[in-house]
């Protein structure tokens, strides 16, 4: 269940850069990129935006997420992987596995309509 707590996060988030930047117009699109690793449920997430965006800039908005998929990356040969399990070993030389995608949680973006 802690959809609910990220999802607040990212609206609160995505809230206060509208405040910062001073766009006023109407909101479209809250976009997020959310790493496998994370473990959330993209529905629920869209089940508590809708419940919570109601009364606030984001009411008119729909929010679009995006699943990155687990990268991981062997620092002695170099090479990146995507994996649908983590793997602690490189399969190529045997190397410790680094993961540089998948766990990340991003507002990457928000569309906003001119008023």
């Amino acid at each position: 269940m802690h959809e609910a707590s990220i999802t607040e996060s990212i609206m609160e988030s995505a809230i206060a850069e509208l405040e910062k930047s001073g766009l006023t117009g109407s909101v479209k699109t809250v976009h997020v990129t959310t790493g496998v690793c994370q473990g959330l449920i993209p529905e629920s997430m869209q089940m508590y935006y809708d419940m919570e965006k109601p009364g606030t800039p984001l009411e008119d908005s729909e929010l679009v997420i995006t699943v990155q998929p687990m990268v991981a990356r062997c620092p002695a040969c170099g090479v990146d992987r995507e994996l649908d399990i983590p793997v602690m070993f490189c399969p190529e030389c045997g190397g410790t596995m680094e993961m540089i995608k998948g766990k990340e949680i991003l507002i990457t973006s928000i569309e906003v309509e001119d008023e």
